[in-house]
């Protein structure tokens, strides 16, 4: 189902994918969570001494992600004191596969009061069940914990998750990479279609947030998706850790039935 790591890196911008990653829609392709991860951590790297932190990430999908290795590369867009805007892509020799722009925020504890950042606590995650998943093997290396609903039902659903492994073999994940690892999986979670007769690719992550997980603690996604009739998808979570509101993200799909073999 996987080794030690979702990727392992053979040089100063290379990266070679795992078996890890593999997403449900081909054994040939990359599930989003992992290479999303990638690209904040490759943007979280380049600008580590500045002191500022990703508050707004987005990411645009441009094709599936493949296994094998990967190339990524950031620059600065708009450099600055208070606010900085980095672009980062990942692909390989065939060209871009994600491309991805953050704004970095500085963060000054007492700049501002804290407004409206409680979020409901409901049960402990330690006290639920960890689902027995291996549909695919991506999905087999996070921990996940349904307080409401279930991959299998379709409807909202609040979970609670945390990665079995790291981002990059040899590193600590950060707070960052695991979520980033886990939020695009929010669309399958909270499907309103059967995913074994619906297509949901995802055309872009948009990702905002007040404050970083803590990695080693499992992270809460509260997740809903509406479709329209014209093949058109939202996927909307709020995000929290122990009852602390972290941000939210916001998926767009193209959703399509799956054409008969």
């Amino acid at each position: 189902m996987g080794g030690a790591a979702f990727y392992r890196q053979v040089g100063e911008n290379s990266f070679v994918a795992d078996p890890a990653t593999i997403g449900p829609w081909s054994p040939d392709a990359q599930h989003g969570g992992p290479p999303c991860a990638l690209l904040a951590s490759a943007i979280e790297d380049v600008s580590a001494a500045d002191g500022t932190e990703i508050s707004n990430l987005s990411v645009e999908f441009l094709k599936p992600v493949p296994l094998g290795r990967l190339e990524v590369g950031v620059r600065c867009l708009r450099p600055g004191f208070k606010i900085a805007l980095y672009e980062a892509e990942l692909g390989n020799d065939e060209g871009p596969c994600l491309l991805a722009r953050a704004w970095r925020t500085r963060r000054e504890e007492g700049r501002s009061p804290a407004v409206s950042l409680a979020e409901p606590v409901g049960f402990d995650p330690a006290d639920l069940p960890s689902a027995a998943l291996d549909h695919f093997p991506y999905i087999a290396q996070v921990d996940w914990r349904f307080e409401k609903g279930a991959f299998s039902d379709p409807g909202p659903a609040l979970v609670h998750a945390r990665p079995r492994i790291p981002l990059v073999e040899g590193r600590d994940i950060t707070g960052l990479e695991a979520l980033l690892v886990m939020v695009d999986s929010a669309n399958g979670f909270s499907q309103e279609l059967p995913m074994d007769r619906y297509l949901y690719v995802p055309v872009s992550l948009l990702l905002s947030l007040v404050a970083i997980p803590d990695p080693a603690k499992f992270i809460s996604f509260d997740s809903r998706t509406r479709i329209s009739s014209s093949g058109i998808g939202i996927t909307e979570t709020t995000i929290s850790q122990e009852g602390m509101y972290l941000g939210s993200a916001m998926h767009t799909l193209y959703v399509e039935e799956k054409k008969q073999q």
